[in-house]
């Protein structure tokens, strides 16, 4: 597999596991946050390692702005190609603070998604403390992750994934197995984490 996410972006939405991916994780994000529900209109949601931008896709319609951010600038293209109504692409390092002020308005989100993106980070401690400050109070943080059948595993543990919410400040913290996916027989459990910052 390419260490390069730009080789897998031409071929990404015709890959019908993850289009069923994404699928999942909006229902059990819809099921949990109620996003279609209602409440959601006047929102703005951070789509952080958005890809193609398969769950912006699904949550423009239900909230105010999603802002999907990725490092991979032909997945960006792919996304801008789309010319989602209400999804402003970027093309940039949301952890790297200089690329934050350059990019401006990265801050003040109802809720903040990484879809299959947080076992890839080197520091996903430090990601989740840094994303957990560009919450409103109130704000909601949720990740969708393979589940490691140990730390050292390719994933991420549910205790793992509890430890990283907590130390970054956030509140509610909810761990949970949400589907499977199948991979050469096998069923790969997927992990949803989510928590809130608190109200200061």
């Amino acid at each position: 597999m390419s260490d390069d996410w730009n080789d897998y972006a031409d071929g990404w939405d015709g890959n019908s596991d993850v289009r069923l991916y994404a699928d999942r994780a909006f229902a059990a994000l819809d099921g949990s946050a109620g996003i279609t529900g209602g409440g959601w209109q006047d929102k703005r949601v951070l789509d952080f390692g958005c890809g193609t931008g398969l769950l912006s896709e699904k949550l423009a319609p239900h909230v105010r702005e999603v802002v999907a951010a990725d490092t991979s600038e032909r997945m960006i293209a792919v996304l801008q190609e789309k010319a989602l109504p209400k999804v402003r692409a970027l093309c940039t390092d949301i952890l790297d603070g200089g690329a934050r002020e350059a990019a401006g308005m990265l801050g003040g989100f109802d809720m903040i998604c990484a879809s299959s993106v947080c076992s890839f980070l080197p520091d996903y401690r430090g990601a989740a403390e840094v994303l957990a400050g560009l919450l409103n109070n109130g704000g909601v943080f949720v990740q969708w992750d393979w589940l490691a059948a140990d730390a050292g595993g390719s994933g991420l543990t549910e205790p793992q994934v509890r430890e990283a919410l907590r130390a970054a400040g956030l509140e509610a913290v909810r761990v949970e197995r949400v589907f499977e996916m199948e991979s050469g027989g096998q069923a790969m459990p997927v992990l949803m984490g989510s928590g809130t910052r608190a109200a200061e």
